[in-house]
């Protein structure tokens, strides 16, 4: 059994004792299709990570198998609302509802204080907090003002929230200006601060109570109510104190919550309706398809619906396809590739997942291309080498731009990196300081998905040319340290694979590709200045690397011999095949960023 086979075993077997402390914990990965969502619960608001942990709190299996079956029913669950958010999307709120919500919430702390008013609570803190600054800012003042002003604080700070409210009201419509009315408003400002701030929090918690992911506006609103309902409540609290309970006419007129039939429907409007979304999702849930490919896909998906008007794949047609195809071809632009190997094979592949899964009839998209003849290129697909060498030379004059420091250090080292290893633009900008390696005095490059990620998911190990070592890509990786190159680094403890938004190291690419086509004016082959030296790399290998080491330097490995998969690749191998390249004909000077 391999390891990777028996660590999933014990992350889904139960109770998993911790083996330095012995306490019990509830593991389980992360279904493949949530994870592979991340990006897009990440704009929710929901963090995704590749396991599930928590702590049982025993060592003691009986209690902690019961514990951990409770744990499990709410982890699953969840999931199971995220798979329903990403189906029908974040829901937008009635005012009807928010009402509901927020008036039922006031309506329920009315009743927990309503036999005994003057013990509701009061934001102590909060509180404390106002009288202390003000205190402070005229005790420096004036020594008989700060008496006056911590004279008053003290009497307010022994209130009830009743109580506190009916003596702010009084001393607003009696006290003349000076120091003891500014800690009265002080006081008066600090508690409408407090029931916003408590409204947000409230509703995060209401919703998430509900299990409810709404929109923003839907949230926001959702604040705005609580926090004004909190102050009819408290209103009310104080009627009571004098002794006048009859119900308050906010709290018999509120509605029921109730959420529209509508709203648990899926894209297409029909019960009976087999979404799209849903076959990529199940998809990516049963096979071993890369998040990417699912997050590209997805993305693919949503125009082809939009396009439709629906999402219901029982209700696809091959004209809907093929008249998606023509609209593609006549109002984007995009090549005949794009759209045959992007946008047609999202729709095609979600439906292939339909016959096969769920009973579809026919897979609508099967047969419809972009069959339009390829235009024949102008030129290769890589860099000449005489441009490279132009290129590279130019790197010792930098930019004449304001760059920052690691924008810099691309602009000079990323072009040599890219000529001597043929790694693709995004590895060599999101590489890490701590993954320069050495084993046996030889030096290589890690190139890891924990940077970021790769084109395969996997990682794989890259020798070093002479040249490079020489120009003292060695020492400039050690300078800079155990974090990122070429951008300034995440916060400590961020997961490079989960980054919600653009990484920043495509930043640092788009930095190093602007500054050759537009700074040094070179066009670049096919329009990518950077992936022109994979090409340059590809062409400079044949007759002298070994294929089969060159293309796991590449990250690229042949998928149809088995025999390429076993055995390991030292780095001494792969430093005698590196430097069989030839060396770049550019002599170096003492500038560097």
């Amino acid at each position: 059994m391999s390891r990777l086979r028996a660590r999933h075993r014990w992350i889904m077997a139960g109770p998993w004792p911790n083996p330095k402390t012995g306490i019990l914990y509830y593991r389980k990965a992360t279904p493949p299709d949530i994870f592979a969502a991340r990006d897009r619960l990440a704009e929710f608001g929901i963090k995704v990570t590749r396991e599930v942990q928590r702590s049982l709190e025993t060592k003691d299996r009986k209690p902690a198998q019961r514990r951990y079956l409770e744990i499990a029913s709410k982890i699953e669950t969840e999931w199971e609302r995220w798979r329903t958010l990403l189906r029908d999307g974040p829901k937008e709120l009635s005012h009807k509802n928010i009402v509901a919500l927020a008036g039922v919430d006031a309506a329920e702390y009315l009743q927990n204080y309503g036999d005994n008013p003057q013990m509701a609570p009061v934001p102590s803190k909060l509180l404390a907090a106002t009288l202390a600054n003000v205190h402070a800012h005229y005790v420096r003042r004036s020594l008989r003002e700060g008496q006056a002003v911590f004279e008053l604080g003290n009497e307010l700070q022994g209130l009830s929230i009743t109580e506190l409210l009916g003596r702010i009201a009084e001393l607003l419509a009696a006290e003349p200006q000076g120091p003891r009315r500014v800690l009265v408003e002080a006081v008066a400002s600090m508690l409408v601060d407090y029931r916003t701030v408590f409204g947000w929090q409230r509703a995060s918690r209401l919703t998430e109570e509900r299990r409810l992911t709404v929109t923003k506006s839907s949230r926001k609103a959702l604040g705005t109510a609580i926090a004004d309902f909190r102050r009819k409540a408290w209103a009310s609290l104080e009627r009571y104190v004098e002794g006048d309970y009859r119900e308050p006419s906010w709290v018999s007129g509120l509605p029921t919550f109730k959420l529209s039939d509508k709203s648990s429907s899926a894209l297409a409007g029909t019960s009976g309706g087999l979404p799209l979304d849903f076959l990529l999702d199940h998809k990516a849930k049963t096979t071993s398809i890369r998040a990417k490919t699912v997050s590209d896909n997805r993305a693919y998906l949503k125009k082809f619906a939009e396009f439709l008007g629906h999402d219901d794949a029982r209700k696809v047609t091959k004209d809907d396809v093929r008249r998606w195809r023509d609209k593609l071809i006549e109002e984007t632009g995009l090549t005949s590739k794009t759209i045959t190997d992007k946008y047609l094979s999202a729709v095609r592949s979600a439906l292939a997942h339909g016959v096969r899964e769920f009973d579809l009839p026919f897979n609508a998209a099967s047969g419809i291309a972009d069959n339009r003849p390829r235009k024949d290129p102008e030129r290769s697909k890589g860099w000449t080498e005489q441009e490279a060498v132009q290129i590279l030379k130019a790197t010792f004059g930098g930019s004449s731009k304001a760059l920052s420091e690691p924008h810099k250090r691309a602009v000079f080292w990323m072009p040599w990196i890219l000529a001597y290893t043929g790694l693709r633009a995004v590895e060599v900008a999101q590489f890490q300081g701590r993954h320069l390696l050495e084993k046996d005095g030889i030096p290589y490059l890690l190139i890891s998905p924990l940077d970021g990620s790769t084109k395969s998911g996997k990682a794989w190990a890259v020798g070093v040319h002479r040249h490079l070592i020489e120009l003292g890509l060695l020492n400039f990786i050690r300078e800079v340290g155990q974090g990122p190159l070429f951008y300034a680094a995440y916060p400590d403890g961020t997961d490079l694979r989960a980054i919600k938004k653009k990484h920043r190291a495509t930043d640092a690419a788009t930095r190093v590709a602007n500054w050759i086509t537009e700074e040094l004016a070179m066009e670049a082959p096919l329009g990518h200045p950077l992936h022109a030296f994979r090409h340059l790399f590809t062409t400079r290998s044949r007759g002298k690397m070994d294929k089969e080491a060159r293309d796991f330097m590449l990250g690229s490995r042949s998928s149809t011999d088995a025999r390429e998969g076993y055995g390991e690749w030292p780095p001494s191998v792969l430093d005698s095949e590196i430097n069989k390249l030839p060396r770049f004909d550019v002599k170096k000077t003492g500038w560097r960023p």
